[in-house]
């Protein structure tokens, strides 16, 4: 991999490490920084929510449902067809219960332009 790509996947690893912990503090500013104004959050019955709208409803579900997501392992990066994909192993915490899963992430210009939740099976 060339230098450039070691910084790329540098960079979008921080990126998707600072909007967990945007998500997890409910900073919608920060979050608005680290995402596309076309950003689509997919969620687990598939649907998706887009832009900066969809991203203020995802913190507001956050907030209600108390989810707080905990990365439990290392981060995996592949790159296909332009975009940067990056998956990182996560306990998503749910008012008192626990689910398994892995966020993965989509990241384009420095940017996150979609984001996921896929539950283990």
């Amino acid at each position: 991999m060339s230098r450039a790509g070691v910084s790329e996947v540098g960079a979008a690893l921080e990126t998707a490490r600072l909007f967990i912990e945007a998500l997890n503090a409910r900073d919608v500013e920060t979050l608005r920084a680290t995402v596309t104004s076309d950003v689509e959050l997919r969620t687990p019955q598939g649907a998706a929510l887009r832009g900066y709208d969809g991203l203020e409803d995802v913190v507001r579900a956050a907030l209600e449902n108390d989810l707080l997501l905990v990365r439990r392992g290392p981060e995996r990066v592949d790159e296909e067809s332009g975009a940067t994909r990056v998956s990182v192993p996560v306990r998503e915490l749910v008012r008192r219960g626990e689910l398994q899963g892995t966020a993965v992430f989509e990241v384009r210009d420095g940017r996150i332009s979609a984001f996921e939740v896929v539950p283990a099976t």
